[in-house]
């Protein structure tokens, strides 16, 4: 395969269509932007949320049409977040994790469970709303969840090689998930490489192919090298895919 291995540093949605073909991809491993203002140096990540959950359908689908009929997907997002406390501003909270479920069962994927994670970015926020009182209260939400889907059938087809310990398979199997936050940040909303660790790991077998539409520095490729799986992804910030060609020679990304 031409792109066993290898990161291209392009536009996701296009470059799926091009380069990966029909029922290749055994884990989809990926965290797209959230859509809450982060300034990225090549994309907008503050859009309408109807043109947001429009182009995540759009990849989703191609996502979808990559995968193999037993092949999986772990996408990572907030449970609940916003741009805003809220207020009269309806556009300002939302549930992405809930939206992106309905669009990808939509498309045809099946729901499998939801885990969940303790993000240290915003646990130690101190905005209230209105303090004391119910007029407006802020209801912080610190976790982020990793939403496993699948093609057409759940049990993989053939039996192959797994790498996992039974202290970790069963730590992953209990839905609520100890990640080790991250010391780098090569970009500026890091994924912490210990997360699509352990998707690699309880969700694929050694030597299959990962692929990350959304891969920022590279640590689902980092994961999936360090794990014995094969990678594809994009990227299309050309400063993060220099950093991610970076971490993987160096294999320095340790977070």
């Amino acid at each position: 395969m031409t792109y066993e291995n290898t990161i291209f540093q392009e536009d996701c949605l296009a470059g799926m269509k091009a380069r990966i073909p029909d029922g290749s991809i055994d884990l989809i491993v990926t965290s797209p932007p959230y859509n809450l203002g982060i300034q990225y140096d090549s994309y907008t990540d503050c859009l309408p949320l109807d043109q947001y959950f429009d182009w995540c359908r759009d990849w989703l689908t191609e996502c979808h049409r990559t995968l193999k009929p037993d092949g999986r997907l772990c996408l990572n997002h907030y449970l609940s977040c916003g741009r805003g406390a809220g207020g009269d501003n309806v556009d300002a909270r939302f549930a992405p994790l809930m939206r992106m479920n309905c669009i990808a069962e939509d498309i045809g994927f099946h729901h499998h469970g939801v885990a969940i994670w303790d993000d240290r970015t915003i646990t130690k926020r101190t905005a209230w709303g209105s303090w004391l009182s119910a007029r407006a209260p802020y209801l912080n939400s610190p976790y982020e969840g990793i939403l496993v889907m699948y093609k057409d059938r759940w049990r993989k087809d053939t039996e192959g090689v797994t790498d996992i310990t039974s202290k970790e398979f069963m730590e992953i199997a209990s839905g609520v998930w100890k990640i080790r936050p991250c010391q780098t940040y090569d970009t500026i909303a890091n994924f912490p490489v210990d997360l699509p660790r352990k998707c690699i790991r309880f969700f694929s077998y050694v030597g299959d192919m990962v692929l990350d539409p959304f891969m920022g520095a590279g640590t689902t490729a980092l994961a999936a090298k360090q794990t014995g799986r094969k990678y594809v992804g994009f990227e299309i910030s050309p400063n993060y895919w220099k950093k991610a060609m970076q971490n993987l020679t160096q294999e320095c990304l340790i977070c």
